[in-house]
């Protein structure tokens, strides 16, 4: 028999998996495909995870030098959409400009930099479980704008 306490842990250790799932689905819109052959989706599905890391490296070099300077009551982490947006719009000009690779990677750490979120721990909402068993799953508007 195995005590409560040890899922407790194994689930606190999940969450960050689970948040990746989130950013993959949510953000990058990975289930979207542009083409319907096994090429196009492997294709669109490896473009999603190349954006994922290159996104994560520029913000783990960010964050490290945000927590040293850190003065304000919160620490500050990375808007992950805005930044998947900044990308988004910089990564063909990353790898086919003349410019230096470094000056780009620069200045989106400048854009990042200016669109930070505050970490609040300890935060919790009381949880409902009957609220959605009566509820319809809501349709994407026309006139919500994703990221990417």
């Amino acid at each position: 028999m195995y005590k409560n306490k040890i899922f407790k842990e194994l689930y606190f250790k999940r969450w960050k998996v689970e948040r990746f799932y989130d950013q993959l689905k949510n953000k990058l819109k990975v289930e979207h495909f542009s083409g319907y052959s096994n090429q196009s989706i492997l294709q669109d599905f490896n473009a999603a995870l190349f954006i994922s890391n290159l996104q994560t490296l520029i913000v783990s070099d960010l964050e490290e030098e945000l927590n040293k300077k850190s003065t304000t009551k919160y620490q500050y982490k990375v808007n992950t959409n805005l930044s998947y947006g900044f990308l988004k719009n910089r990564v063909i000009k990353l790898f086919l400009s003349e410019k230096n690779m470094e000056s780009i990677v620069l200045e989106l750490q400048e854009l990042f930099k200016k669109q930070l979120v505050p970490i609040r721990p300890n935060r919790s909402s009381p949880r409902n479980s009957g609220k959605y068993r009566t509820r319809i799953k809501p349709k994407v508007t026309k006139n919500q704008k994703d990221a990417i």
